[in-house]
């Protein structure tokens, strides 16, 4: 590292340890310090900055490992009447308790990488800041569809899309209201869209019918989305673009998914990391991350051995469902297209 970029980075560790209130002198010499509270709250609105998607679901601090649900929702109603004496209803939560395991973020930027952002001056703090919280960002919305486990120790040759690290959303589905997500159609274990003979013609007839799985107090909800994946789209678009004979320009406009914007009258969205072949129907808000407000620690450390930087951050995640009755979705691992090799 040359001499000028290690007096930004001393600078940029003095900057992150005022931020959040550690020691200054731990934090220069690459040892672990504690975020807490406000300070917590300041690296997870960070880190959300960096996704769109992040911004949109609940990401709170919560003080135990396990409990309850901090926005839990029922499918119950609470307005009636009584002949006699007042109408009241309690919205007991459903039984289904969130827990948050050990996760840890770890990240080496090359010394290289340093000297050329260090040319840019002031500028490296805040290259540095979004290096690091993009990948932290990425990496939760990855779990927060492929997650299914969780490993004393994560393998990412075994498990490249990190689904040994915690489980996601469709993982608290599966174990807390699995009749939601769909397995298959006419045939055991598949699930076919796109032509005349598929469990769905198109995806209008998926979203749809995945619609009629909601709870009866969501169907008509004004705030529902269909999340859907690349994959998916890309074909509804080839299809739509044959069948139609349109012309390149009017190509080009489906692409850009001007109009694959909708599906079965609710608005479409394709998210980072989600499962090109997936497909759920639910509201940003019934989504959460949640994080232990005491597990959280952070260090930048400077290694002469691994000729880089250090950047780690630990801390206690769960992944969770508010309201299991306003979510349904598919098994994407389980989705035939026209055009599939037919397994051996």
């Amino acid at each position: 590292m040359k001499k000028e970029t290690k007096a930004l980075l001393r600078d940029l560790q003095g900057r992150i340890a005022k931020q959040y209130e550690a020691d200054p002198a731990d934090v220069t010499a690459g040892k672990q310090f504690s975020i807490t509270g406000p300070q917590g709250e300041k690296l997870l609105g960070a880190v959300q900055a960096q996704s769109p998607f992040l911004q949109k679901i609940n990401m709170p601090l919560v003080t135990d490992i396990q409990g309850e649900k901090v926005f839990a929702g029922i499918q119950q109603t609470i307005t009636g009447r009584r002949k006699q004496g007042r109408y009241r209803q309690t919205l007991d939560p459903d039984g289904a308790e969130y827990y948050c395991v050990e996760t840890d973020s770890g990240i080496i930027i090359p010394w290289q990488r340093l000297d050329t952002w260090a040319r840019m001056g002031n500028k490296m703090a805040q290259l540095y800041a979004a290096y690091v919280q993009q990948q932290i960002a990425l990496d939760q919305c990855m779990i927060a569809w492929r997650g299914i486990s969780v490993a004393d120790n994560t393998d990412t040759t075994a498990n490249p899309l990190l689904e040994d690290v915690n489980k996601g959303f469709m993982q608290w589905m599966r174990e807390n209201k699995a009749e939601n997500i769909m397995e298959e159609g006419a045939t055991a274990g598949e699930i076919s869209i796109f032509g005349a003979n598929a469990d769905f013609a198109n995806l209008d007839d998926l979203a749809y019918d995945l619609k009629q799985g909601l709870g009866d107090a969501h169907r008509e909800r004004t705030d529902l989305i269909f999340m859907v994946g690349a994959d998916l789209v890309a074909k509804e678009a080839s299809i739509v673009s044959k069948d139609k004979g349109l012309v390149p320009t009017e190509r080009g406009a489906l692409k850009q998914y001007d109009l694959m914007s909708t599906f079965g009258g609710l608005p479409a969205v394709i998210l980072p990391n989600f499962p090109a072949r997936g497909a759920v129907i639910t509201t940003y808000n019934n989504l959460s991350i949640y994080t232990q407000d005491a597990s959280m620690r952070r260090a930048v450390k400077d290694d002469d051995d691994l000729k880089g930087v250090i950047d780690s951050y630990l801390r206690r995640e769960a992944y969770v469902v508010e309201d299991e009755s306003l979510f349904v979705g598919i098994e994407f691992d389980n989705v035939v297209l026209p055009g599939d090799t037919p397994a051996p």
